[in-house]
């Protein structure tokens, strides 16, 4: 399987163009995000940058915020779907390119500023994996859950109420099975057990 691997320092004012680019307009809620900030993080459906995310707070109930505003606070996020996952990270002492960007996936058509490095990808191969995400379901809020590793208070972004979650990830292993790049593809409801 062929890669596109992309990354770039950016200004962090260009960060809103480049995930325009990852507009989920389809309506087939492909996408999810990850967005953190020091004050707050979701993990909900990414669908644009017009859009609303549910944002959690410690210590406070979630509220719906626009992803423009999330954008704006974060200090790291990624986007992803099955085809690929584009994350960030500010870095201050970058200075004026504060902004660092990967994209890893299929699609093309994540361009400029980014710079095309897929040719690291060339002696490495592909293999999908999934697996469960750690967290418990709160009795008082159906869907919403406490995520014991982090922890975080949030709703996974799937379909339904599902009793689990399974994250899948690609990762880009050497000739030594050792991993260089990982990323998120997607999140599926665990099989309920036979």
């Amino acid at each position: 399987m062929n890669g596109i691997l992309k990354a770039a320092d950016i200004q962090r004012e260009a960060l809103p163009g480049l995930l325009h680019d990852l507009a989920d307009d389809s309506g087939n809620r492909k996408y999810r995000c990850w967005i953190e900030a020091p004050d707050g993080w979701t993990f909900d459906w990414w669908e644009n940058l017009d859009g609303q995310l549910q944002w959690y707070q410690a210590g406070r109930l979630p509220m719906l915020i626009s992803a423009q505003d999330a954008v704006q606070r974060a200090t790291a996020g990624r986007v992803f779907a099955p085809d690929g996952e584009f994350r960030w990270r500010i870095i201050p002492s970058l200075g004026e390119l504060s902004c660092r960007c990967v994209y890893l996936g299929q699609a093309e058509s994540i361009g400029e500023p980014l710079i095309d490095h897929s040719t690291e990808l060339a002696d490495l191969t592909s293999k999908r994996k999934r697996s469960l995400l750690w967290g418990q379901q709160t009795d008082v809020s159906p869907g919403e859950w406490i995520e014991l590793r982090i922890p975080h208070r949030f709703r996974y972004p799937v379909d339904g109420h599902p009793q689990g979650v399974m994250i899948e990830t690609e990762q880009w292993l050497d000739a030594a099975r050792q991993p260089h790049f990982i990323r998120l593809c997607d999140l599926c409801p665990c099989e309920p057990p036979h």
